[in-house]
Parts: structure tokens; sequence; C-alpha cells
């Protein structure tokens, strides 16, 4: 153990000695500069502290009893698992509305789940529905997986000394706890997707809690440059620009397997174009290179829009998260 920590100590401070000499004036101060994989695993932790404490008021919240309340259950027609409408408690002084498809017949090792999120303007019902733009949700839950939604915050911000981000992604992050809690579930099988605001979503849950086995990110894949060139103010909080680029934070969720779509017709600038999304992924590959694990991310071109491709995104969640 003794060991370990000095290892630990080390290479951490060989890391930060690796930013501080970088002559760039514009460096960003958790910026992805690992060499080996203890190096990446030292800035994984401390770039996961530094994201809790910029987005949530300074450091990770502590965790409140969930209180589960079940609104109702509904049958739906002709398919093999049921919708159930819930409460959980985030916070002391806050609640989040789920969504949760859940399938009839549990194996005796349990469910695989998927965490599958939605856009701006979208609700957990249409995810499980399948409805809008987010025909995923509903196909998750007819592959046999347990799909649980929640209503992202839009841009209410209830806690001042957090910003909207945050909220949005602590949501995620208690919703995956009661995911977790749920017995049918199996707690080692556990993903996560979605499109625009979901797939942002998606790179911050992932990022943050290693129980996610594989994520795909939908209609996201940016630079913090390209989004302030008139896209939504939502996205920023105090901090982000001097600490990361988006393509530090994917990169957290190495070497797990990662898939990020972006579609040809993307629109610019502020929006996701592929010009932008390519030097990211160039970017979130050195990430893999590093633990060995550069068949763990793609990055999928479609020849569509702001949507959800699937393909091969379909392919890589089944390969992990089915037995």
């Amino acid at each position: 153990m003794i060991a370990q920590n000095v290892l630990e100590y080390v290479t951490g401070v060989s890391l930060l000695l690796t930013i501080a000499s970088n002559p760039t004036d514009d460096v960003r101060k958790m910026q992805f500069v690992a060499k080996t994989p203890d190096e990446a695993r030292i800035w994984q932790k401390q770039a996961r502290e530094k994201l809790f404490e910029l987005m949530m008021g300074g450091s990770k919240p502590k965790n409140v009893p969930l209180n589960p309340k079940i609104i109702k259950r509904v049958e739906v027609p002709g398919e093999n698992y049921f919708l159930e409408e819930i409460t959980i408690d985030s916070l002391s002084d806050r609640k989040v509305h789920v969504w949760l498809a859940m399938q009839k017949d549990v194996p005796k090792e349990g469910l695989p789940a998927m965490l599958a999120l939605h856009g701006h303007g979208g609700t957990a019902l249409e995810i499980v529905n399948g409805e809008s733009l987010y025909w995923y949700g509903k196909a998750f839950a007819q592959k046999g997986y347990a799909v649980i939604s929640l209503d992202l915050g839009q841009h209410d911000l209830q806690h001042e000394s957090w910003s909207l981000m945050g909220e949005r992604v602590w949501d995620a992050l208690v919703t995956l706890d009661y995911l977790c809690s749920r017995p049918e579930v199996d707690k080692d099988r556990i993903g996560t997707a979605g499109l625009s605001l979901g797939g942002e979503s998606v790179m911050y849950v992932a990022a943050c809690d290693e129980c996610i086995k594989v994520a795909v990110s939908s209609g996201w894949l940016n630079t913090v440059a390209n989004m302030k060139q008139g896209h939504c103010p939502c996205w920023n909080f105090n901090g982000l620009e001097e600490n990361f680029d988006f393509s530090d934070i994917f990169s957290l969720v190495a070497p797990r397997p990662l898939v990020m779509e972006i579609g040809r017709l993307e629109r610019a600038p502020g929006g996701f174009p592929v010009e932008v999304a390519k030097p990211a992924f160039e970017e979130i590959k050195k990430a893999y290179k590093v633990f060995g694990a550069e068949d763990k991310c793609l990055l999928d071109i479609h020849d569509g829009g702001h949507v959800f491709h699937g393909v091969p995104a379909l392919d890589w969640i089944d390969k992990v998260l089915r037995k």
C-alpha cells in the first residue's frame, strides 16, 4: 500500500509538472496528457473530483435516501415489459421524475439495463415510449433491457452555487443509483445512451460513474470553442473552459467502450459539425491508446442530421452487456 501511494504521488506530480511546463498560455489545467495507464488513472481521479467541484457547488454532493415513490404502473400492449412512473430524491430539497421500462420475465442473473437520455424539450416518457427523436428507448426495452430515463432539467436552476449541467448530471447519477437498487437489474451490466443534451449528459455520467460499462453519445461530440459560436449557453459553467475541453471529459470514460455519433447534415457553427468532431475524436483516442484500448472507441459518422443513428452502436451495447 505504501509503495502504491508513493507511485501515485510521484506519478501525479510528474503529470502536473508536464501540464505546467507546457508554454501555451491557454493550456487547459486538466488537459489529458498522461503517458501511462497509471498516470491516466491518477488524472481521471483528479479530473472527476474537479468536475464535481465545478459543477455542483464546490464538491461531490452527499447522497440522500432515494425515497422512491411509484406513481403508477402501465401495461404496454403486445410487449413483454411494463412501465413505471416514479419519483426519487436526488437532494434533500430536489426530486427527480423517472420512467422505467421493466421486463416481465427476469432471468436469475438479472437484466442488463440502459440509462437512456433525451435532448432539449424531450421527456422521460418519450424515451420509454420511443416517441419523437427518441426511438432508441423503446428499442432497448424491446431487446430485453431494463430501461430508465429521467426528465433532465431544462433551464431552471434551483441551486445558485451549482450549474445547470451539474443539477442535470447529479439527477442522472442518482437515477443510476436507483436503477442499481432494483433487484431485477444486474448492476455489472449497465450502459447509457442519449441524443443532443442527452448525448452531453451521457458524456458526464459515463465520465463520473464507472458503473457504466458502455456509452453512446449521439449528436454531441464538440469543442468548447465551437459551442461558444451561438449555441444555447446552458452547457457552460464557471471553470469549464479553464480546465477542460470536452475531449478531456470523454477521456474519463477510457478504457470502457464508447461510441460517438455525428451526422454529416449537422449544422455549423455552434452545432455539431463533422469537421469539429473529427479532431476532438483524435484527442479522445490518445486516452484510449494509453490504455491499449483504441478498439474500444468509435466515431460513427452517418449520413443523417441531428438524430440517434444506432448503427453500429446497438451492436456495441449488446456485445458488452449481454451474457
